[in-house]
Order: structure tokens, then C-alpha cells, then sequence
């Protein structure tokens, strides 16, 4: 169980060994690095694929206020410790907002991005708004009754997959251990300007069942990236489509790194 210490923080991954192009699977909030294992299953040992815990999630640390661009140079703290020269990276939802910043900090280690269930503006004044109410009902009572089922809902709806496993996972945590996670994504900066300076092959991937973002905000975002190779279109598919579509999912991602 590889652990790297970076900045004071001490962050779990795990890494599959295979001997082909490497890929990074970056996590959406308040889940982590096991909503990828049928995703890895299928893809290796063809690709090496690292997954991992981003801070304040699963067994990685949070010992402070971090923004996204912080997580993205965890992420090439992890390349460090396994070896790793350059890698595709894959994030879902706010494993997508880093995956943004790893691409624009590090231009010459990401050799090509797919963006899953994802954004590219921030938040507007009613998300803010809705989501605040969600995240005070949070921290003050835990994630337990309706806050838990909310979250359950924007993670797997439409489908019928029970996640309800990540509700012990939420419940590990005492419920202030989450203020940080709601922070940073409260105060996620505005990178719209700079989202075209991303020159390295990418690719969008949404389900059409997504209860947080919208396909066309989706196929919009991937009609900005230069380098873009369109959107793979997941009927159905729900926010977190990793565990529910697999398939689909790492169909995706192994033509995409296949054509690099």
C-alpha cells in the first residue's frame, strides 16, 4: 500500500504494475480511488493504472486548506513515487477539475487528459447556494437521513446501483473532517481564460443521466479544448458511471490512450 508525504499530508495510491501506458484515475468528491477497481480490471494489465485518495478522502490526509491546483501536484508527487515519467489522466468530477490544472502546470508530464463527468466553469450564485445548505447539514448533523441519501442520489441516479457502502466510508470521518472538502469546492478559481492554453490531446466523457452536469455543459467544454477529440456519450450513465457503466467507461479511455 503505497503512501506518499507530500506537502504534510501523507496520500494513499495504489498502482497495478502493468506494463503498458501509464494512466491516473483521479476520483470525485466525497468518494475515492474504489470507484475505479472495475474500471482497472479491464484495462490492465495492458496500461499501468494508478489510482488514489486525494487529501481529505478515503486513507489520504488533509491537515489544511488545499485547492485544486494542490491536488494536482499530488498528483505528480504519486508519478514521482511509482516512477513515472508522464501518464493520461482520467478525472471524474472534481478528479476532472485537477486533471485541468495538472494539464496547464505540467504541461510536459500529461500526455493526454479524459475529462468524465465533469466541469470547467465554477459555480454559480444558486449551486453556491444549494450546495452551502447541503454542506452546513453535513458538518453540523453528519451525513446521515436525507444529506446522505442527497449525496447518494447525485452520485448514482438515475440507475439503481446502491453505493450506500460509501455512507460508513462518509461516516468514518468526524463530520468537521469534511469542511476543507467543502471548501475547496466552494472556492474552486476560475480557469475558463486559461482552459485553452491545455495543449495536449483530451477527451470528454458524460453520461446522459448525470444529475450535476449537463451533457451540453459537458460537450461545450470539450468543443474548448484545442486539442479535443469530441464527447463518448454514456446513455444513461449517472454521475459516477465508473461503477455502474465500466464498460463504456474503459472503452473510452483505452481507444483514447490507444490513438496517442
Amino acid at each position: 500500500m503505497p503512501i506518499v508525504d507530500h506537502n504534510g499530508n501523507r496520500l494513499y495510491y495504489e498502482d497495478s504494475g502493468g506494463a503498458g501506458p501509464a494512466i491516473v484515475f483521479s476520483h470525485g468528491a466525497f468518494l475515492d480511488h474504489t470507484i475505479w477497481e472495475l474500471v482497472v480490471e479491464r484495462l490492465a494489465p495492458a496500461h499501468r493504472c494508478i489510482t488514489w485518495d486525494a487529501r481529505g478522502h478515503g486513507m489520504s490526509e488533509a491537515n489544511g486548506p488545499f485547492t485544486y491546483w494542490d491536488l494536482a501536484a499530488d498528483v505528480m508527487a504519486i508519478l514521482d513515487d511509482a516512477g513515472i515519467e508522464s501518464a493520461v489522466l482520467v478525472g471524474m468530477s472534481q478528479g476532472g477539475w485537477l486533471t485541468q490544472r495538472a494539464a496547464l502546470a505540467t504541461p510536459d508530464r500529461v500526455r493526454g487528459i479524459v475529462l468524465t463527468a465533469t466541469s470547467l466553469p465554477p459555480l454559480s450564485a444558486e449551486e453556491q447556494t444549494g450546495y452551502r445548505q447541503l454542506a452546513g447539514a453535513w458538518v453540523a448533523m453528519g451525513p446521515v437521513g436525507d444529506v446522505a441519501n442527497t449525496l447518494l442520489g447525485f452520485q448514482f441516479l438515475p440507475t439503481t446501483y446502491d453505493g450506500s457502502r460509501f455512507i460508513g466510508k462518509w461516516q468514518s470521518r468526524p463530520p468537521a473532517r469534511w469542511a476543507e472538502v467543502w471548501e475547496t469546492i466552494f472556492n474552486r478559481d476560475d480557469i475558463v481564460d486559461r482552459f485553452g492554453d491545455i495543449k495536449c490531446p483530451g477527451l470528454v466523457v458524460h453520461g446522459t443521466g448525470d444529475q450535476i452536469f449537463s451533457l451540453a455543459s459537458a460537450e461545450e467544454m470539450g468543443s474548448m479544448l484545442p486539442a479535443g477529440q469530441g464527447t463518448v456519450v454514456i446513455e444513461g450513465g449517472p454521475h459516477c458511471a465508473a461503477l455502474t457503466h465500466p464498460d463504456e467507461l474503459s472503452s473510452a479511455v483505452a481507444g483514447f490512450v490507444a490513438g496517442l
